[in-house]
């Protein structure tokens, strides 16, 4: 009677099919997975979720799992089907975890909001920020990161087939037929002047780029392709993957149908939708470049069509009409690229249930970003492994800035490095300190791309990776040809590809500066070195005081978690009252330790980011 129960309709107690959304009585049949209790064991907390993990999707990953199990009621997944409901539940009942099915909030169908007219993400550029100066530290730059770009360009890509066979697929539907049979299905996303794309999965709900679509809470513009506008809000949304859905009031519109991604193969014919430079609802072809392009720990489809700033959210249709991806990123300095995130991402936001051969082949395309994505995090070990200069700036009044990026076992201080500036045989050394060194991940706090710094930050592979700027004293290259460029590179001598190219014409133009304005620049330094000086003080004591305020939680965190594994075996029979009280009198006194550090650090106003 239980498994019957379980698989009726919560509203009206039909039988529920397990593969559509709604029952014949209208109710939603999609449930949610909440948490009875918070999962306070650490070990247990682990296990459990890792064991939700390997059910892969719509189940969280591993860290998502981890973090959402700290808290009671929390929904582990929302808005999935009974069958897989049901193997999450048998996950928490063997390890003794509670666990209930709620019904997924009735909400009208949502539809997809457009791309902004921010345009794409750049897939190589990362803004840094360094006194001023803003580097983009995957632009193309040299050999070096140029391997670590590769990933995304194709060089070197791995191009192992999905093992899995794929069925025969029906000939093709024509670009006009495509266009005819989706394009009512789409909508154009006007949020705070950024424009973007997307498309309808259900009747009022829509699935596009979450960079497109405004804050929950505050309402869009959607356009129709039949003229009407109505209001738009973000209902769910992942930064990570780029995804939002959208609800639209009186859409009513025909869900576009999802397709199996897995059966793309390079050189198949695509159609994308969407609103490039406002142009709304244009229609472009294309073809596939590469299934399961790796970027950022995501395996994307490699479109080799028109896309620009505003098909973004867009649909990736294949030759049946059926969506395969959603238009997300252009390949920054390529002519006709662009990625496409797969469908089955989107199984977090909406409802998807592929096929069990199309689950296959997901899973070996998945594993093959996975070693795609390890080859990529050794490639940018190995290019931060020495000094790796980025594009030179040049700056107003001051002239070319040259930025270098080293790794380094502790935080150095000041380092010279001797660079050469090479041009038509002629070559001009300099010895240039870097005196101001900060780790990369505080250079990259205001990097546009939030979501690389993430993978970075998350993937430890800021770690110990510093940047620093210094100026180009260039003013000592006079033998150097006026017209043309010229080739800065690290080191003296011998062959050494890392090298960055410099027009000479902007190197003649820093000589101007300095022969304009000597005591300026020089004054400059002068305040730069004092400013640095006050930033190391400044540091140093940021870190005395982070350092206590950690070393109070650690000793409090060690005698609570003694605390309660003592509570464990008094439970059980042990005999530890003596020691139990000692511990009790432990977790008193550094608990007025740490209330007694937090009022002296508020006393001395200090930051709140100090006591972290």
């Amino acid at each position: 009677m239980a498994d019957e129960r379980e698989t009726r309709c919560l509203r009206c107690g039909a039988p529920d099919a397990g593969n559509v959304a709604r029952c014949v009585c209208g109710a939603s049949l999609l449930v949610d997975v909440v948490l009875k209790q918070a999962v306070e064991d650490e070990r247990l907390r682990f296990a459990l979720a890792r064991a939700i993990a390997l059910l892969g999707t719509p189940a969280p990953a591993f860290s998502e799992a981890r973090k959402a199990l700290t808290s009671a009621g929390t929904p582990l997944v929302q808005g999935v089907f009974r069958p897989f409901a049901e193997k999450l539940l048998a996950v928490f009942a063997a390890h003794d975890v509670g666990a209930v099915l709620r019904p997924t909030e009735e909400l009208p169908a949502t539809p997809s909001p457009a791309p902004s007219s921010r345009g794409f993400r750049l897939v190589f550029v990362a803004a840094l920020l360094l006194g001023g100066v803003i580097a983009g530290i995957w632009v193309a730059r040299s050999p070096t990161f140029a391997r670590t770009a590769s990933a995304v360009t194709g060089l070197g890509a791995d191009t192992t087939a999905v093992e899995a066979a794929k069925p025969a697929q029906p000939a093709p539907l024509s670009t006009k037929e495509i266009g005819r049979l989706a394009s009512p299905s789409t909508l154009s996303l006007r949020c705070e002047g950024k424009t973007g794309s997307g498309f309808f999965v259900e009747p009022e709900l829509a699935l596009t780029n979450e960079h497109v679509v405004c804050p929950p809470g505050k309402m869009m513009t959607v356009v129709l392709p039949d003229g009407r506008q109505l209001l738009g809000e973000t209902l769910k949304s992942d930064a990570d993957l780029d995804i939002a859905t959208v609800r639209v009031v009186g859409a009513n519109a025909r869900p576009l149908k999802l397709g199996d991604v897995t059966q793309l193969e390079p050189g198949d014919p695509l159609v994308i939708i969407g609103s490039p430079k406002g142009l709304d609802f244009t229609v472009h072809e294309g073809k596939v470049g590469f299934v399961g392009r790796h970027y950022l720990g995501t395996g994307y489809v490699q479109v080799n069509a028109s896309v620009n700033p505003g098909n973004s959210g867009g649909p990736l249709l294949n030759g049946q009409g059926e969506v395969v991806g959603i238009v997300s990123l252009k390949i920054e300095n390529a002519d006709g690229l662009g990625l496409a995130l797969p469908i089955p991402y989107a199984s977090k936001l909406i409802s998807f249930s592929p096929t069990p051969e199309a689950s296959a082949r997901w899973e070996e395309l998945l594993k093959r970003v996975e070693r795609d994505e390890a080859r990529e995090m050794e490639r940018f070990k190995q290019d931060t492994g020495q000094p790796a200069l980025l594009p030179v700036r040049s700056l107003d009044g001051l002239g070319l800035i040259a930025l270098l990026v080293e790794r380094f076992d502790t935080p150095p201080t000041s380092v010279k490095r001797r660079l050469e500036l090479e041009a038509n045989g002629v070559t001009c050394t300099l010895d240039v300190e870097f005196d101001d060194w900060r780790p990369l991940r505080e250079a990259m706090n205001q990097e546009r791309d939030s979501r690389r710094l993430r993978w970075l930050v998350s993937r430890g592979l800021t770690d110990g990776v510093h940047l620093s700027g210094a100026r180009l004293p260039v003013e000592s290259c006079s033998s150097l040809p006026a017209t043309g460029s010229a080739w800065l590179k690290v080191g003296q001598g011998g062959e050494n590809p890392d090298r960055v190219e410099v027009p000479l014409q902007e190197v003649q133009a820093a000589r101007d500066i300095w022969n304009r304005n000597p005591a300026g620049i020089k004054r400059w330094e002068q305040n730069r070195w004092r400013q640095r000086q006050e930033n190391a003080r400044t540091r140093e004591d940021a870190e005395r005081w982070r350092s206590s305020f950690t070393k109070a939680r650690a000793r409090l965190a060690r005698f609570e978690a003694e605390r309660d594994q003592l509570k464990l075996e008094a439970a059980s029979g042990k005999q530890v009252s003596q020691r139990q009280r000692e511990v009790d009198a432990e977790v008193r006194l550094a608990s007025e330790q740490l209330a007694d550090l937090e009022r002296h650090a508020t006393q001395q106003q200090v930051p709140q980011a100090w006591r972290q």
